[in-house]
C-alpha cells in the first residue's frame, strides 16, 4: 500500500515505516524524537503550541519544559539543525514550534524525484508548500479522499458505561473524487471558524429536506479546500435550542460554535431553473452574497460554493465523477433526514433508490447508521461485514474506516471491548494521516470508551487527549464536550471524583445549551455518581432532579435506566427510601432493560443493599447473588465487589455461615484477578473481617479489617472508606477499643455533617467515650440525615451515663 513520504536536502521520512534516512543511512531515533518530527511536519502550515505537541506525541499535558526541550534538541540534530541556527525547526517565544524547511511530498510506490526529476533552475522553488498547493501538486501528493460535500456520516461512537450513546459523529462520505487531497487549513484557532445555517427554501415540500442539505453540503464543500467550518450537527443543535428558547438563532449558533462569520444559503426554484444564493454575514456588519443557477439543486449549490471559497482567498479542490450523481444525491437528502433526526425518511429513501444505488458501499454505511441509531445493531453489523468485505485499505481507506468505527461502536455497546480496540486503532490509522480531524478525534474517543471498560486507563487518558486536540482543530465544540464528559466519566472509573465533577459539569452546560439531551442525561448521571462517591448525596439528588423535567424525553432505554439507578442511590442516601424503592421496583418491571448490559445486575446489586438495611436477609441474599452472576465483565468490577460483599452479608445475616464462607472464598479468589481496580480487594477484605469477626476470631478479623482500611486510604474514595470505617469502627466500639475506635472514625468525622452513616459513627463513638455534649450534637445531626431511616437504639446510641466523679 502506497502511502506518502517527506523529502528534504539529503533526508527522508517515511511516517508509518517509522525511519528517517540520511542519504543511503537509517538513523535511529527514538519513538518521541520519531512522533515530533513527524507531527511538526505534518503540520507545517502552521505553529504547533506546546501544548498540542505535547498531548499528540505523549498523550497528556503533564511534560516537563525539559523533557520536551530535550526531544526537540534530538529532532533538530537528527535532520541537521540545532537551536541556534533553526533551519528546520523554528522556536516560537512563548508559543510553541513549527518546521520550516521546504521538503517535497512523495509517494512509497513513486521514484525519489530529486533522482528522477531534472535539474531545477535556481530560480525555481524548490518545494510546494502545504499553505497553498497547485491542483497538479495536490494530486500527487497522497490519494487521500478529500472531505467533500458527500462523504458525510453521521454515527455514534461507542455505548455502553463510556461512551456517551448519542454522539452524532460527522463523517465524510466519498466525494466524486478520489484522487485529490485538500489542502490543510492554514488557520486552526476557532476564531476563524465559519458556521453554515439552515438554509431557505422556496419550493415544494418534496424539497424541504434542502435546508439541512444543502447547508451540509456547503460546509463540506468548504472544509473540504481548507477552510474551517462548525459541524452540521453541531449547528443543528444549537439552532434547536436557540428556536426552543425564542432567542436569534443565528446569534446563538455562532456564540456557541465560536464562528467568526455567519454564511446563509438560500435555494428558490425558478421556472425550470435552481437559483442558489449564499450570503456571508461579516463580523462588522457586511454582507456579500454569491448567486448561481442550475438544472440540479446539489450541482448550483456545489458552484455557489466554490465562489464563495474564491471569494474567501481559497481554492475550490477538484473532483471527478467516480461517485454516480444518484448516489451523491441519495446521500445528500438521507444525511439531510439524519441531521433532522428522520431515521423513518432516511429509510425510506434509501429502500426507494434503484438496486445497483442501494449497492454501494457508501449506502450501506449510511445504512447500517440509520440501522444503529434506530436501535438495530444485529442488521447494522450484517451490512458493516458487508461493506468491509468490497471496500479495502487500498481502495479507500476513509470509507473503510467509517465502517471500521461503527463496528467498534457496536463492539462497544455489546460490553465487547476488547473486540473493539484494534477496529478502533485501524480505523486511526487509515485517517490519522489524512487530514481528517473529525473522524480521527470520533475514533479516538471511541477507543478511549473501549480502553476504558478495560480498565486501561493511561491509555485511555492518551487517546482522548489526541481526540480532544483533533477535535480542536476541526472546531467541534459538541464533540469536545463529548470528550470533556468521557474525561469525567474516566476519571470516575479511577475513582479520582474530585477532578471528574468540574469537567463533568462543564461539559452538561455545554449540552444544555446545544439542547442534546441523551449526552446531557449521561453526564448528569456520571456527576450524580461522583456526587455519591463523594459523600455529597443531597447534592446527587439535586442534579438528578434538574433532569426530571426532561427524563420522559429521554427515548435511549439504556440512557434513561441508568440516570434512574443513580437517583435511586441518590435518594437512598438521603433517606427518601419509599421513593429509593418505588424506582427500583419499576426499574426492575422494565422489560426494555433486560438486554442492557450491567443494568440488571447494577439494579439488583442496589436492591440487595436497601432489602438488607430492611432487614430482609433472604431477599438481598437473592438479589446479591442474581448481581454476581449477571456482572462479569471487567467495567463492572467495582459493583460486582460491592454486591458480593452484600451478599456475604446476607448470608451471615441469614444465618448461612457457611454459604458465606464460600461465597467468600469465592470473592477473594476472583480479586486475584482484579487487584489493581479502585476498592475490589478492600470489599473482600471486609467480607473477609466480617466473616472473621461473626465467628469470634477476632485477631483475624482485625488485620483482614486493617488491610481493607490500608486499601481503601489507597484510593481515596469517601464512600467506600466510609463502609470499611462504618464496619470496623463499629466493631472497636463494640470491643471497647475506644482508642482505636477514635483513630479508625476520625477518618470520616470530615463528612458527619453531611452523611448519615458518618454522623451515626461518631455518636455511637461519644456515647462509648461519654462525652454527653458531643454525643447529643452528633445524635441531633443524625436525626437530620436520617430521612425515613430508624435511628437505631440501644446501648451504643443511647445518652451515655455520667461517670462518677
Amino acid at each position: 500500500m502506497s502511502h506518502p513520504v517527506y523529502l528534504f536536502g539529503e533526508y527522508r521520512v517515511d511516517p508509518l515505516a517509522r525511519e528517517l534516512h540520511r542519504g543511503s543511512e537509517l538513523l535511529a531515533l527514538s519513538p518521541k524524537v520519531f512522533d515530533c518530527l513527524v507531527y511538526l511536519i505534518e503540520h507545517r502550515d502552521r505553529a504547533v503550541g506546546r501544548d498540542e505537541l505535547i498531548a499528540a506525541v505523549w498523550g497528556k499535558l503533564d511534560v516537563s519544559d525539559t523533557l520536551l526541550g530535550q526531544t526537540l534538541l534530538k529532532a533538530r540534530r537528527a535532520v541537521g539543525d540545532d537551536g541556534n541556527e533553526q533551519n528546520a525547526i523554528r522556536t516560537i517565544p512563548r508559543f510553541g514550534y513549527r518546521w520550516i524547511r521546504e521538503l517535497e511530498t512523495a509517494r512509497t510506490d513513486e521514484p525519489d524525484p530529486r533522482e528522477s526529476a531534472p535539474s531545477t533552475p535556481p530560480s525555481a522553488p524548490a518545494a510546494t508548500t502545504a499553505t497553498e498547493p497547485p491542483a497538479e501538486a495536490v494530486a500527487a501528493t497522497t490519494a487521500a479522499p478529500p472531505a467533500g460535500p458527500h462523504r458525510r456520516v453521521a454515527i455514534l461512537a461507542g455505548a455502553a458505561a463510556f461512551v456517551l450513546a448519542t454522539l452524532a459523529l460527522a463523517w465524510l462520505l466519498p466525494p466524486r473524487g478520489r484522487d485529490a487531497l485538500p489542502p490543510k487549513p492554514a488557520q486552526v484557532a476557532s476564531n476563524d471558524a465559519l458556521v453554515v445555517l439552515p438554509a431557505t427554501v422556496e419550493s415544494s415540500e418534496e424539497w424541504a429536506w434542502l435546508r439541512l442539505g444543502l447547508m451540509d453540503l456547503v460546509a463540506s464543500r468548504l472544509r473540504q479546500a481548507g477552510q474551517v467550518v462548525a459541524p452540521s450537527d453541531n449547528v443543528v443543535a444549537a439552532w434547536r435550542t436557540a428556536s426552543a428558547g425564542g432567542g436569534d438563532p443565528a446569534t446563538v449558533v455562532r456564540s456557541l460554535t465560536g464562528a467568526r462569520e455567519v454564511i446563509v444559503p438560500q435555494v428558490a426554484r425558478v421556472a425550470d431553473d435552481w437559483l442558489v444564493q449564499i450570503e456571508l454575514r461579516e463580523n462588522d456588519g457586511g454582507r456579500r452574497t454569491i448567486e448561481a443557477r442550475g438544472s440540479d439543486p446539489i450541482e448550483t449549490a456545489r458552484n455557489a460554493s466554490d465562489q464563495l471559497l474564491v471569494l474567501l482567498g481559497k481554492s475550490p479542490v477538484a473532483t471527478h465523477d467516480d461517485v454516480p450523481v444518484s448516489v451523491a444525491g441519495l446521500l445528500q437528502r438521507t444525511e439531510a433526514s439524519l441531521l433532522g433526526d428522520d431515521f423513518a425518511t432516511a429509510r425510506r429513501l434509501i429502500e426507494a433508490a434503484p438496486a445497483a444505488v442501494r449497492a454501494t458501499p457508501a449506502i450501506g454505511v449510511r445504512l447500517a447508521q440509520i440501522d444503529y441509531r434506530s436501535g438495530r445493531l444485529d442488521a447494522a453489523r450484517g451490512t458493516l461485514e458487508q461493506v468491509l468485505a468490497q471496500v479495502s485499505a487500498e481502495t479507500d481507506p476513509v470509507l473503510r474506516a467509517q465502517a471500521l468505527h461503527m463496528l467498534g461502536a457496536l463492539a462497544v455497546r455489546e460490553d465487547r471491548s476488547a473486540d473493539a480496540v484494534p477496529i478502533f486503532e485501524e480505523a486511526i490509522r487509515l485517517t490519522e494521516s489524512r487530514h481528517e480531524p473529525v473522524v480521527v478525534g470520533q475514533a479516538y474517543t471511541g477507543l478511549a470508551a473501549a480502553l476504558v471498560n478495560l480498565w486501561r486507563f493511561d491509555e485511555a487518558a492518551s487517546a482522548l487527549a489526541r481526540a480532544r486536540i483533533a477535535l480542536t482543530l476541526a472546531n467541534d465544540t459538541l464533540s469536545l464536550a463529548r470528550v470533556d464528559a468521557n474525561e469525567g466519566i474516566l476519571n470516575n472509573n479511577r475513582g479520582r471524583h474530585a477532578e471528574a465533577l468540574p469537567v463533568l459539569q462543564r461539559a452538561a452546560d455545554r449540552f444544555r445549551h446545544f439542547g442534546a439531551l441523551n449526552d446531557l442525561a449521561l453526564t448528569v448521571t456520571a456527576q450524580i455518581k461522583a456526587q455519591i462517591a463523594l459523600l455529597d448525596a443531597s447534592g446527587a439528588v439535586a442534579t438528578s432532579e434538574s433532569l426530571l423535567p426532561q427524563r420522559a424525553q429521554l427515548v435511549n432505554a439504556r440512557t434513561r435506566g441508568n440516570f434512574d439507578l443513580q437517583r435511586a442511590r441518590a435518594l437512598a442516601a438521603v433517606g427518601r427510601l419509599t421513593d429509593a424503592r418505588r424506582l427500583l421496583d419499576e426499574l426492575r418491571r422494565d422489560a426494555s432493560l433486560a438486554d442492557q448490559a450491567e443494568l440488571p445486575g447494577s439494579i439488583a446489586a442496589e436492591s440487595a443493599r436497601l432489602q438488607l438495611a430492611a432487614g430482609d436477609a433472604a431477599q438481598a441474599a437473592e438479589s446479591a447473588r442474581r448481581a454476581v452472576a449477571a456482572l462479569p465483565t471487567t467495567d463492572e468490577a467495582h459493583v460486582r465487589a460491592q454486591a458480593w460483599l452484600t451478599l456475604v452479608r446476607a448470608l451471615l445475616a441469614g444465618g448461612h455461615a457457611g454459604d458465606a464462607r464460600d461465597q467468600c472464598a469465592q470473592f477473594q479468589q476472583w480479586t486475584k484477578e482484579h487487584g489493581d481496580m479502585p476498592s475490589v480487594i478492600q470489599f473482600a477484605r471486609l467480607a473477609e473481617a466480617e466473616l472473621a469477626r461473626a465467628a469470634q476470631r477476632r485477631e483475624d478479623a482485625d488485620r483482614s479489617f486493617a488491610a481493607a482500611f490500608d486499601e481503601a486510604e489507597r484510593w481515596g474514595v469517601p464512600h467506600d472508606l466510609a463502609i470499611v470505617v462504618s464496619s470496623w469502627g463499629t466493631s472497636l466500639i463494640a470491643d471497647r477499643e475506644l482508642d482505636r475506635a477514635s483513630e479508625v472514625v476520625g477518618r470520616v468525622a470530615r463528612w458527619a455533617e453531611q452523611d448519615y452513616d458518618c454522623a451515626l459513627l461518631q455518636a455511637q463513638l461519644y456515647g462509648a467515650l461519654h462525652q454527653t455534649d458531643a454525643w447529643r450534637a452528633a445524635l441531633a445531626r443524625v436525626r437530620a440525615l436520617a430521612g425515613e431511616r430508624t435511628v437505631p437504639s440501644g446501648a451504643a446510641i443511647d445518652e451515655p451515663a455520667t461517670r462518677s466523679g
